[in-house]
């Protein structure tokens, strides 16, 4: 299958994503919005997964509603997206649901907590990587998947095609070092901003992948049933 990808800053990309892709046999064209690539039109794409980025889904600038808009035409065609921390605000702003500065930001290997059966391979508890401030509402109509102390909507699907995770399972210790490089300014003292030293020092969990590669999987078994 060929994916279509939406990446909003050059050092958050597939990461591991691109291996479950290679696994599998998929394709990927990126559409690098930074460089001003124009948004693919909405016939070509058959699966989209939206990268994160630094730029918030309240601002005003033009593309973000055109990204909006893009996620609305697929939903209503039925087909599979997945977003990934400020793909998943957008997602759900595209939906209805608010997006919001938490109390806390929330960055380095943090646990979250399973709050559904939907996919009953999911570990009740998992740790993970974060880099956000801001987090989203639930949408009308999505269930939530995840969630934990600082981030109460850690992750939803929506009509089982639609999954947006405001995590990073897809981080390596390639892209998660890119993120300390190019986005070293957002580290501080908070409570739960980990320091580069720590985010470093811990182990990649290696059920995190395998968890990222069975909700890809699933994703693309909805496109193929869609077709």
């Amino acid at each position: 299958m060929m994916i279509d990808v939406l990446q909003h800053v050059p050092f958050e990309d597939l990461a591991a994503i691109k291996d479950w892709g290679e696994e599998q046999g998929h394709s990927f064209r990126v559409h690098h919005l930074y460089e001003k690539a124009v948004l693919p039109d909405v016939q070509d794409i058959a699966m989209l997964i939206i990268l994160g980025g630094p730029m918030s889904a309240n601002d005003a600038d033009h593309w973000i509603e055109e990204e909006r808009s893009l996620i609305l035409q697929l939903i209503d065609q039925q087909k599979p997206i997945f977003g990934i921390c400020l793909g998943a605000q957008q997602i759900a702003k595209a939906l209805g649901a608010k997006v919001f500065q938490g109390e806390q930001k929330e960055v380095g290997w943090y646990p979250i907590q399973t709050v559904t059966t939907y996919f009953p391979f999911i570990p009740d508890k998992m740790t993970v990587f974060h880099w956000h401030g801001e987090q989203f509402s639930l949408p009308h109509g999505a269930k939530r998947l995840f969630g934990n102390e600082v981030c109460e909507n850690q992750g939803f699907i929506y009509r089982d095609n639609v999954i947006g995770l405001q995590f990073h399972f897809e981080t390596t210790r390639e892209s998660m070092e890119k993120l300390i490089v190019h986005d070293k300014d957002y580290l501080d003292d908070s409570a739960f901003v980990q320091s580069e030293e720590v985010m470093k020092a811990a182990a990649l969990p290696t059920e995190n992948v395998d968890v990222l590669y069975r909700l890809l999987d699933h994703l693309v078994q909805t496109a193929s049933e869609a077709v």
